[in-house]
């Protein structure tokens, strides 16, 4: 039977073929030999042939529910774990996996009784049949027949009794494997499913190995780095890495490394994995950071001349350009759609990128984001700063994480400047770590402890902390940092008592011209990505001949190597508070450094830690949503103990990083120490009452767990520096709209781009002093232009 599936030069006998060569099991077989059932009707065959204007059906659900049935009737121990994964994956190959509702089954119906696409589907010459050889007639007839008896949106019982059958019963481990499973071969269905459209449709001589798209380079290592100097700072750093790579030489899943800040955790954990892929044959490392910026700082630091990438929201580029070529797919699609699929965050030996892409690959139900989950195999993944990811996820993050370790050869290291105890409720008794008699004795050691003294300075407004700045500036010629929680009710209010213009590259020259006057400088997220780099760079050569006062917002937490005198830092937790003062004093001085932590208020008299506690609960579905509900209840109490901590700080107590890492693990205990894990899995992996239009397993709490951090709340925009770069933007944009851009021309339109997004909130928009926009560009999003020079200063 010869039917059309991308048009009347195809075969959908053909391209269900094709799309088979993403299996590497019998099951997964009959799951893509399945999956395009729904274009076998009458109705579907006319649109394709042009004589209908419109699909007159979805066809998806019904691929996935007829091989899950299909499964079913097969048998087997397995049967309801396979009819669970070929439901979703099949389901969701134009879309995400989910639970089927009304949009997607209610064309069920019309295709269960279309009569061509039964005997497509039980022909045995050419139709699903005959790829499925090894299937009786019983088995298809009569998994036709329970298709037949759920497609009508009335059968309640027909429904309800696949679902006992289809993975109801299964304890949530196995469904935990189930949506991992049905992940990965939802990827390489679609990218084999692309492949044979473009195929069908002339543009392809031949569909190729799903692998092909994901070659196993050979790891290719960096120079080996070596710490310099002979101080006892420089000892302990050897000594930790030491006795990481000790840690790293034993068999496990998760390596946990927490150390002072300052004490080289990045390069140890790096040695750790180099050894782990060179021992297990792991293909590449892949160093995740919770933001932007520390990304960049990290790529540039670590990684310039060997075999390395950045890649993240903004920023996509590479030192060195990988062996194989991606596949031409001028045509199939258009250039605004290359530009997502035509590279992957993973695919060289080093791939630096943010905690937000490694969860998108590893948990998210979007179909792209399961393409782009298959290069993520055979890695060794470094979380630095893992504190960083919400302690409501984490109990669901820990047992995700191990078994997708075990189905992608994968290893996890993490890091932090603060311990995580393990706790039965983290399900982390197997993690290897540096024994507590090695560790503290590092924490305690007075050139260590001694480097720093935290004083708190109680709340103050804007106008108090400008005041502050204002008297350091008078009496010291030392460099300041100033770290405050937010944008609009923290750095900008201060640029603005400061009366200084936002000129973000005006503040680059002043870096680099000569002089002896202290600089204030500004580094937040209305500064372009891009310019963050040079920014740090000229700022950190500044330090060494004038004094600078550097204000600045989270971005400046983790992963900077700046090494201030003093700092005055806004609260945001312990954690928080021990990272923000590992920039002051990393390498010790003479006498101890001093670093100020007060509560930035705003003129209602909230803290901007309590403002951004409501941007969370206000925007954060999760926070009301079981299971997430229940652990967020407990991370409040966490919260509600670290701010009694603060208000009861005396300002003449005297604190050491001791002091309050000692103190969060108290907070830790408390909370989360008497804590169980009993039901968590089943409610995060549940199958609910079901209604009539229901079907399924809820896979889609899963994406929650890699859903952590939006895009900045704002209006986007782009802010270029000259014309010139205007003119090439505007020339690369028209190429994209037009179908006509080269892959090299797409990555430097995305380059230009991502280096110059910015994100201001509604509230800080209107001062920027941005005249009208200058254009707009149209790829990936629709936005304007603004141009530097044109700005109001």
């Amino acid at each position: 039977m010869k039917l059309f599936s991308h048009g009347i030069d195809s075969d959908l006998r053909e391209h269900l073929a094709e799309v088979m060569t993403a299996a590497e099991t019998p099951e997964e077989r009959i799951i893509c030999a399945c999956h395009d059932l729904g274009k076998a009707t009458k109705a579907w065959q006319a649109y394709i042939i042009g004589a209908a204007s419109a699909s007159p059906h979805q066809h998806a659900a019904a691929g996935g529910l007829f091989a899950a049935l299909l499964l079913l009737e097969r048998g087997g121990d397995n049967a309801a774990y396979w009819s669970l994964v070929a439901l979703h994956t099949a389901a969701a190959h134009h879309t995400a996996l989910q639970q089927l509702g009304t949009a997607q089954l209610d064309s069920l119906a019309l295709i269960a009784g279309d009569p061509q696409a039964k005997a497509f589907a039980l022909d045995r010459d050419g139709g699903i049949a005959s790829l499925l050889p090894e299937l009786p007639e019983t088995i298809l007839e009569k998994a036709w027949r329970c298709l037949e008896e759920i497609a009508p949106r009335s059968s309640r019982e027909p429904r309800v009794q696949f679902n006992r059958e289809c993975g109801a019963a299964l304890p949530p481990e196995l469904r935990l494997q189930a949506c991992l499973h049905s992940r990965s071969l939802l990827g390489r269905m679609c990218l084999q499913d692309h492949r044979s459209a473009a195929r069908q449709s002339g543009r392809a001589a031949a569909v190729e190995s799903w692998r092909s798209a994901f070659p196993e380079q050979e790891f290719r290592p960096r120079p080996e780095r070596s710490f310099s100097g002979n101080s006892p700072v420089a000892k302990l750093r050897i000594l930790l890495r030491e006795s990481f790579l000790k840690v790293t030489a034993t068999e496990g899943i998760f390596y946990f490394i927490d150390a002072p800040t300052g004490l080289g955790k990045t390069e140890a954990m790096l040695r750790g994995a180099e050894q782990l892929a060179k021992r297990d044959g792991f293909r590449r490392i892949v160093f995740a950071v919770p933001q932007v910026s520390v990304a960049d700082q990290v790529f540039e630091d670590y990684f310039s001349g060997c075999d390395a990438q950045i890649w993240n929201c903004r920023r996509r580029e590479s030192h060195t350009f990988p062996a194989a070529v991606p596949e031409n797919r001028h045509g199939n699609g258009d250039d605004a759609e290359a530009l997502e699929i035509e590279q992957h965050p993973f695919q060289h030996s080093y791939n630096v990128t943010t905690f937000n892409q490694v969860l998108l690959a590893m948990c998210h139900p979007d179909r792209n984001r399961c393409i782009r989950g298959l290069g993520l195999r055979d890695a060794v993944v470094i979380l630095d700063e893992f504190h960083k990811l919400p302690q409501m996820i984490l109990p669901f993050f820990f047992r995700m994480a191990r078994e997708y370790a075990r189905r992608c050869h994968c290893r996890f290291i993490l890091g932090s400047a603060t311990p995580l105890e393990p706790f039965p409720f983290w399900d982390l008794e197997d993690s290897r770590r540096i024994p507590a008699a090695e560790s503290l004795p590092v924490y305690r050691a007075p050139e260590i402890d001694q480097r720093r003294i935290y004083r708190s300075l109680g709340e103050l407004s804007v106008a108090e902390l400008g005041e502050q700045i204002e008297a350091f500036h008078a009496a010291d010629t030392r460099n300041l940092l100033v770290v405050v929680n937010l944008i609009g009710a923290g750095s900008w209010p201060l640029r603005k008592f400061f009366q200084l213009p936002f000129a973000p590259w005006e503040q680059l020259e002043e870096l680099r011209r000569p002089g002896t006057g202290r600089l204030v400088v500004w580094l937040d997220g209305l500064v372009p990505p891009g310019l963050r780099r040079e920014l740090i760079l000229c700022c950190r050569e500044a330090m060494k001949r004038r004094p600078v006062t550097l204000i600045s917002t989270q971005m400046i937490e983790v992963g900077v190597d700046l090494d201030f005198d003093a700092a005055l830092i806004d609260f945001q937790g312990l954690a928080a508070t021990i990272q923000r003062g590992g920039r002051v004093g990393r390498n010790g001085r003479a006498e101890p450094c001093e670093v100020k932590v007060f509560a930035l208020v705003d003129e209602d008299g909230f803290s901007t830690r309590t403002r951004l506690l409501e941007v969370q609960q206000n925007h954060d579905l999760r926070l009301k949503t079981p299971p997430f509900d229940r652990i967020y209840r407990e991370e409040l109490k966490f919260l509600k103990q670290e701010e009694e901590f603060f208000r009861k700080w005396e300002e003449d107590t005297v604190l050491r990083d001791s002091d309050l890492s000692a103190k969060l693990s108290e907070i830790q205990r408390n909370v989360f120490a008497r804590l169980s894990a009993s039901g968590l899995m089943e409610k995060w992996l549940s199958i609910p009452a079901f209604s009539p239009q229901t079907l399924g397993c809820t896979f889609e709490n899963t994406q929650w767990v890699a859903e952590l951090f939006g895009e900045e709340r704002g209006r986007e925009l782009v802010l270029v520096e000259s014309q010139e770069i205007f003119d090439q933007l505007s020339k690369l944009n028209g190429k994209i709209a037009t179908d006509s851009s080269t892959p090299e021309e797409r990555k430097q339109f995305l380059a230009l781009v991502n280096d110059r997004k910015i994100a201001p909130a509604s509230a800080v928009l209107p001062e920027l002093g941005l005249r009208e926009p200058v254009g707009r560009i149209s790829y990936p999003d629709e936005l304007p232009v603004y141009l530097a020079a044109a700005m109001i200063v």
